[in-house]
């Protein structure tokens, strides 16, 4: 009996993978094909990002792929930076897969002002990853030496992972084009998450001097509805 019940759990657990292997594949194939435009806007990653606090604007509606979602906007922002991190390998998308991820589809980990100005500096001073755990948690990990021109207000500051909530399928698949070192240009606004049904999935946060889980965004992450991403010369809106 033993026998035949670990041969079953052996199937199933084939079954499992190979379907969540398989939805993540088409989940990459529906995205590969985005339409660009040229421009020819320098992307400056010098400056700070750009929030305009908003007042009673009106809900999103969303449409995820297993449920429908709410999302209140708090802020108009444009970010421009370098990324050093990106995460889009929710591997088991569909086995761990809770309502943020099916929202929010993909992470960067941004730098801007004087972190972004030189990359091999930069890098030799702080490590960055960006990864999802087994608990749901998704995390930018960067560790600091402790010996860099910039000290670490400066550094925690200038640092953000942002949760990227695409407004259509070519931003997503503009922001799937995007690799760690490119310069990118993000506009959109920053949302908190609801259900249909109300039910908060997560705010966002509103600073990018918040560095824990007792900030608004529960981590200090922004969550942020894409209406349009340049990557270079190329723009996807």
């Amino acid at each position: 009996m033993f026998n035949w019940f670990g041969k079953i759990s052996l199937i199933a657990l084939i079954i499992i993978v190979f379907n969540s292997m398989l939805g993540d594949l088409l989940f990459r194939v529906k995205y590969s094909f985005p339409k660009a435009s040229s421009i020819e806007h320098v992307i400056d990653i010098s400056k700070e990002p750009i929030q305009i606090n908003l007042q009673d604007a009106k809900y999103i509606k969303y449409r995820g792929e297993n449920g429908l979602y709410a999302l209140k906007p708090q802020a108009e922002y444009s970010i421009s930076a370098l990324v050093t991190a990106k995460n889009s390998n929710f591997w088991f998308r569909d086995i761990m897969r809770g309502k943020f991820d099916d929202v929010a589809l993909l992470d960067l980990g941004l730098v801007w002002g004087d972190l972004a100005q030189d990359k091999k500096e930069l890098y030799r001073h702080i490590k960055f990853s960006s990864k999802k755990t087994l608990g749901q948690a998704r995390i930018l990990y960067y560790r600091w030496d402790g010996t860099s021109p910039w000290g670490k207000s400066y550094i925690t500051s200038h640092i953000a992972h942002t949760h990227m909530i695409p407004a259509n399928p070519n931003v997503m698949g503009g922001l799937l084009q995007i690799k760690k070192n490119d310069v990118v240009k993000i506009d959109g606004y920053l949302v908190d998450i609801y259900t249909d049904k109300s039910e908060l999935v997560a705010y966002t946060s509103m600073s990018r001097s918040d560095t824990n889980a007792s900030s608004r965004g529960s981590g200090a992450c922004e969550d942020m509805y894409v209406t349009q991403v340049q990557i270079g010369n190329k723009i996807y809106k």
